[in-house]
């Protein structure tokens, strides 16, 4: 009896200290870095290093400092990195692994991966991926068709804006919105009931293949997002 009594104050113990994610990542408002790690986010950190030749060939150097907060915790690659677990890319090397890590992504993340990039602490974007919409997780919004993401933002107030692809026709991006006045692309699929968002806070792109450079078992080179 007494041994049972220690095993439930300890459970509880655990269960009360876990933290409880509270951001509604869908909507398009910054968030602290401090925010991300409150609410339970893994941060993974490097630099980057930039070589420029200026008119009388000196070499000046800059560092960048990225800093990416994930809702996927970390585990060792091969060389011994620490890494966000990967999900994806697997090429048939280690189906054991795929199969557990499957099973983490379904069960544990509800198929949602949520990842947020700063840059030299600057937000930089945020990216959504949802890789089967399942109706019984109430927290995660269903946004697998234009209409539904459309009617998400207006039945919160909130401005979205189709973006113009051509001004003189008036033809516009179907997946892409300006929302809240942060540029903002869906992928989505409502046949798959799979979809992706991805807001950009500092430049114009609104394309980074998440999957490949965070969650494939490496760390991502980004100098090409410079």
């Amino acid at each position: 009896m007494k041994n049972t009594i220690i095993l439930l104050i300890i459970l509880l113990s655990l269960f009360s200290c876990r933290k409880r994610d509270t951001i509604n990542h869908y909507l398009t408002k910054p968030v602290t870095q401090q925010e991300l790690i409150d609410n339970g986010f893994y941060k993974y950190s490097y630099t980057y290093t930039i070589d420029d030749k200026d008119k009388v060939d000196d070499t000046i150097r800059s560092i960048v400092k990225y800093d990416m907060y994930s809702n996927v915790k970390s585990e060792r690659n091969k060389e011994g990195k620490l890494c966000p677990t990967q999900l994806w890319n697997f090429y048939n090397e280690d189906s054991i692994k795929e199969k557990k890590n499957a099973y983490y992504l379904k069960n544990k993340l509800d198929s949602r991966v949520i990842t947020y990039l700063f840059r030299n602490d600057s937000l930089f974007y945020k990216n959504i991926h949802v890789e089967v919409f399942d109706n019984k997780h109430k927290e995660i919004v269903d946004f697998t068709s234009r209409g539904k993401i459309i009617k998400y933002y207006d039945s919160l107030k909130i401005s979205i804006k189709p973006v113009i692809k051509n001004s003189k026709t008036g033809e516009i991006y179907p997946g892409q919105f300006m929302i809240d006045n942060y540029k903002t692309r869906f992928y989505f699929s409502e046949k798959e009931k799979y979809y992706e968002m991805f807001t950009n806070y500092l430049t114009n792109s609104t394309y980074y293949n998440v999957r490949e450079y965070w969650y494939s078992g490496h760390i991502s080179e980004m100098h090409y997002l410079l």
